[in-house]
């Protein structure tokens, strides 16, 4: 029997009916809705559990045998807001292994190049499984020396009972990532192919089980903390089950079996050099929390603060994240194709609508920080508090909260200009220029501001480290994203006035 050659293989791949062809066929309003749409529906859901599971932590009415603290709410809050840094890093690891299938996918499915598009798939499911073997080895590692960096009499009323329970917290998250990793992986590939069905429907499926449990194990069985990464972990894990259903059920455009598969250095190479910038963002995130906690352990509330802002700031960002989610293969794929209009046309629409949903978040945030800064008050009095001390404390809280809150929200207009140049620069593939642009905005520009603030203004002058990281970061590499930019399409004419289009690159 003769050997069915690659071109063959190309052949067939580019006559066929894909669903990914939609992204060079469809009306790019129309598409960008298709797909942008369901990730931001299941975005905005997440965002909803993120700020339920912190009412059943803050609304925590029973003691734990042998707390000896004032604020049995607050203590149980921050001993989970404390580790969202090293949970931050677990999510960046499957969103650089995602966006780098993602990007990688997408242009080769452009190509009509569908034999490397399965190539890349099997191993992003390989280094989801390698990045989950890595973090479940640290778990035990890590924990408990972090959360004892953090926590002191300034910012918890019971010191031991925080430790101990962002330790377990941690612990069980890391030991049980292989679900989020994988639900991040696998449903960013999906969405390369234009389906965009199946990552909403298990972001629906994953928040809504998580706060189910989240009823069930904090307020019915009382199990706290416990319950509260029990409930997140659960909801991972069926989130990415139904992910995988999806692909060994129906066929998909990609295929992840890992039947005769051979591992090659190039497609890991690939996935990582595209995916790189988008790890390093999100990484980036949780440094510079790390960093900025250090700096706010200090105040009785600053990192209750940072950490409530990082919840109610998710409904402003997850939609322009679940954006993104959509944007990206269309814009890879329109390169890969070498459709610079239609590449154009989803670069700006997607401009458009992030700034119309951070300019609402703005609005948002500078006329009410107060309501959304209460949702975090502390309920429950503790043992010989009086209500009226209760209310102080809440009181000294909302107003603090609510000076971040509008000092923090100026940085997000600047913010969408920056996220939908470093997607535009993942999918044109000059991942180091999306990298330096990252690192810059994140950490470069962010931290220095951080310190000199805190040196002249304290706590309140944190705050304005964002606005002014986002600006300058603008000033500075706006130019070269051009640049690049013009380079690479001007590349990609040439592969194909060449035919080279196929070419493994």
């Amino acid at each position: 029997m003769n050997e069915i050659t690659e071109e063959q293989v190309i052949s067939e791949s580019t006559q066929a009916q894909l669903q990914s062809d939609k992204m060079r066929n469809t009306a790019i309003g129309k598409l960008l809705v298709q797909m942008s749409l369901p990730a931001i529906v299941s975005m905005l859901v997440q965002s909803l559990y993120n700020i339920v599971d912190s009412l059943f932590l803050t609304g925590i009415t029973y003691v734990p045998a042998g707390y000896v603290g004032k604020a049995i709410g607050q203590d149980s809050f921050n001993a989970v807001s404390i580790v969202m840094p090293m949970t931050m890093i677990v999510v960046a690891l499957g969103i650089g292994i995602g966006v780098g299938a993602n990007a990688y996918i997408a242009r080769k499915l452009g190509e009509g190049n569908r034999k490397h598009a399965d190539k890349a798939a099997q191993t992003a499911i390989v280094m989801a499984i390698a990045a989950w073997l890595l973090m479940a080895a640290l778990a035990f590692v890590v924990s408990k020396p972090f959360m004892r960096a953090f926590v002191n009499s300034d910012n918890a009323s019971d010191e031991q009972y925080v430790i101990e329970q962002g330790a377990l917290y941690l612990e069980i998250y890391m030991l049980g990532s292989i679900g989020v990793i994988m639900d991040i992986t696998c449903a960013r590939m999906l969405q390369a192919t234009g389906n965009m069905k199946i990552p909403m429907i298990t972001q629906l499926v994953g928040a809504v089980t998580n706060i189910a449990l989240d009823a069930a194990f904090i307020v019915g069985c009382k199990w706290g903390v416990l319950g509260a990464i029990l409930a997140t972990v659960i909801g991972q894990w069926a989130a990415a089950a139904i992910d995988l259903i999806a692909f060994f059920v129906k066929k998909q455009d990609v295929s992840i079996s890992l039947r005769r598969y051979r591992p090659q250095t190039k497609y890991f190479l690939r996935i990582f050099k595209i995916g790189l910038p988008a790890f390093v963002m999100n990484a980036m995130n949780s440094v510079v929390t790390i960093i900025l906690n250090v700096m706010l352990r200090r105040y009785p509330n600053g990192i209750t603060v940072l950490s409530a802002y990082f919840k109610v700031q998710s409904f402003v960002f997850m939609p322009v994240f679940g954006l993104m989610q959509g944007a990206m293969p269309i814009m890879s794929y329109n390169y890969g194709a070498n459709e610079k209009k239609r590449f154009n046309k989803t670069f700006l629409l997607g401009l458009y609508v992030a700034l119309g949903v951070m300019a609402v978040g703005t609005v948002l945030f500078q006329a009410a920080p107060e309501l959304l800064m209460s949702i975090f008050k502390s309920n429950t009095l503790a043992e010989g508090q009086t209500q009226a001390e209760l209310d102080a404390a809440n009181a000294v809280l909302v107003r603090e909260g609510a000076y971040a809150f509008r000092a923090i929200s100026i940085a997000f207009i600047p913010a969408a200009f920056s996220i939908l140049v470093i997607n535009m620069l993942q999918s044109v593939n000059c991942p180091v220029s999306s990298l330096l642009m990252s690192f810059s905005r994140q950490l470069l520009f962010l931290i220095p501001s951080a310190i000199l603030f805190n040196y002249l203004w304290q706590q309140q002058g944190i705050w304005f480290c964002y606005p002014v990281a986002e600006v300058l970061s603008l000033a500075v590499y706006l130019p070269f994203a051009l640049h690049d930019y013009r380079k690479q399409f001007r590349y990609k004419a040439k592969q194909y006035e060449e035919g080279k289009v196929h070419a493994d690159s």
